[in-house]
This record gives structure tokens, C-alpha cells and sequence, in this order.
């Protein structure tokens, strides 16, 4: 029990990390082709990659179970990576990071009401005021301000709508593989990408499918990110459960801000580093009493 417990422990801190360093390398690949570009290749490949893992097709139950799965798609697939992607043009990989931090905080607020059984706290309440004085260091900091205030503004988006994907995935339907429902949240997801793609009128950049560290970066996020990572998230869960695997989310402005550095040289100001901090103190508020309940 204990080794299945240490296990579980890695493959989710192993899962966090590949989240962190993929926001440093859809970064990079913004430098070559567009937002658009990038999700689309990104989700083929991790479809086609989910498919090989569990071939079996399950026939869905009803109107209202797709509908869920839709809804799934648009949300955690379509518009949270849209936004995300968008962020990076005009703010550091570094913020993006630390308004994905931020994420449990906005999943619980959410969670109370559109859910019956999570009920928010005082200590959330408390947590999430520090948080947003922690945001409001971040997109007030004098550094390119015009520029970084509108992929702050994305990035904290992302941040709220993938919080609402989070809940929806608790109301998603039962008795689907989690694989399945993957599968399926990433074919709608795709299929508004492409039509998002095609209504935009925009050519595809298919020279710099040529350049080697396009490639690279597109199948660590197709393969890496958006597949392996997903499985070891699921089994990290199983492990050591979804309160405990969710506290692993507070690394990612670190472990984002840290691969920054390294691999684009981005730069961190005083207020960014005062934000970040306030706002994961208003994590570890928020998230206290959820974790005293849990053990």
C-alpha cells in the first residue's frame, strides 16, 4: 500500500512537470506557427495516440451523454487551450504558469454552485482574496504594460474556463472508460479547431513543418502532454486521490517560471515574484482545511 502510494506521488509530480514545461515549449512553437496550428496538431496526434492505447469504441448511452462530452471538448480542449495559446503571445510562460496555480481555487468556487456535495469554506474565501491581490501585483507591474496586461487577462481566463471544465468533468457521464471520454472530449475539440481554422481563412504555415524543433516540440505536446501525461494523472489519482494529486498544482508556477528562465530567458520583476508569491499563499489557505479533512 505505502509503494503503491510513493508511486502514485511520482507519476503526478512527474505529470505536473510535463504540464510546467509545456506551456516553455507552446511558447516556442508560437514563434513558427500560429495558436490555431499548434492545438490542431497538438490533439491529432495525442487522438490518434489515446486510439492506439484503447481501441475499443463505446456507443454513447444517450443525446445527453455526447452532449457532456461536447461540452467537455469545448470547454477543456477548445477554449482553454485558445486562450492559453493566445496568452503566450503576449505575456510570459512565467504568468501563464502562475494563473494555472490558480486553478483549484477557482474549481472550488465553482464547484459550490454547480455542485451539491463541495461547499465552499471560509478558508477559501480568505484564499481567494490574497490570490487576487496576488493577480492584481501581477497585471499592474509596470513592464510592457499594455502588451502583458492582455495576455494576463487571457492566461487568468484560461485559468477560470479550464476550473469549469474541472467541474463539468465531475458531472460527466458514468460508465465510459476514462480513456473514452478523453477520446471523445478531444474529438469535438478538434472538430471546433478545424472549423474555427477554416471560418478564419487563414493558411496553414506548412514550411515550418519542415524545421526540426517545430517537430520536436509538437510530438512532446501531442505525445507527452496531451497523452502520457494524462495517464499518469489518471493512475497518480488512483494512487493517492484527487485532493492530494490537486495540492501538486501549486508547483506549477515554479517548476513554469524555472524552464522560462532556461529556455526562452525570460525575465521575472520584483512584482511578478511578490504576485506569485501572494498568490500561492492564497492557495495554501484556500487549500488548508481541504487538506486537514483529507487525512
Amino acid at each position: 500500500m505505502q509503494k503503491e502510494k510513493i508511486t502514485g506521488h511520482i507519476f503526478i509530480f512527474i505529470t505536473i512537470t510535463i504540464w510546467s514545461v509545456a506551456f516553455v515549449s507552446n511558447k516556442a512553437l508560437l514563434a513558427y506557427i500560429s495558436p490555431i496550428e499548434n492545438m490542431i496538431l497538438r490533439f491529432f496526434i495525442a487522438y490518434i495516440l489515446l486510439l492506439i492505447i484503447y481501441p475499443k469504441y463505446q456507443l454513447p448511452s444517450s443525446f445527453t451523454d455526447e452532449s457532456k462530452f461536447f461540452i467537455l471538448g469545448f470547454l477543456g480542449i477548445f477554449i482553454y487551450f485558445l486562450l492559453e495559446n493566445f496568452a503566450l503571445q503576449f505575456t510570459q510562460a512565467a504568468n501563464v504558469g502562475l494563473y494555472m496555480g490558480a486553478i483549484p481555487l477557482f474549481t472550488a468556487i465553482f464547484a459550490h454552485f454547480f455542485t451539491k456535495d463541495e461547499k465552499l469554506s471560509r478558508s477559501v474565501v480568505i484564499g481567494f482574496l490574497v490570490a487576487i491581490v496576488g493577480i492584481a501585483l501581477i497585471l499592474l507591474d509596470g513592464a510592457s504594460f499594455q502588451l502583458r496586461l492582455k495576455g494576463d487577462l487571457l492566461a487568468l481566463s484560461a485559468a477560470v474556463v479550464f476550473a469549469l471544465y474541472s467541474v463539468a468533468l465531475k458531472l460527466a457521464p458514468k460508465g465510459y472508460h476514462y480513456i473514452v471520454i478523453t477520446r471523445k472530449s478531444f474529438f469535438y475539440g478538434l472538430l471546433l479547431m478545424v472549423i474555427y481554422f477554416l471560418i478564419s481563412g487563414k493558411s496553414f504555415h506548412y514550411h515550418s513543418l519542415a524545421i526540426t524543433t517545430v517537430w520536436l516540440n509538437i510530438l512532446f505536446l501531442g505525445l507527452i502532454s496531451s497523452g502520457l501525461a494524462f495517464i499518469l494523472w489518471q493512475q497518480g489519482i488512483e494512487r493517492i486521490g484527487s485532493i492530494n494529486a490537486s495540492n501538486y498544482i501549486y508547483l506549477v508556477p515554479l517548476i513554469t517560471a524555472i524552464a522560462g528562465i532556461i529556455a526562452l530567458n525570460e525575465k521575472l520583476t520584483l512584482k511578478m515574484i511578490l504576485g506569485g508569491v501572494t498568490i500561492l499563499i492564497g492557495l495554501y489557505i484556500a487549500q488548508k482545511k481541504s487538506s486537514q479533512i483529507s487525512n
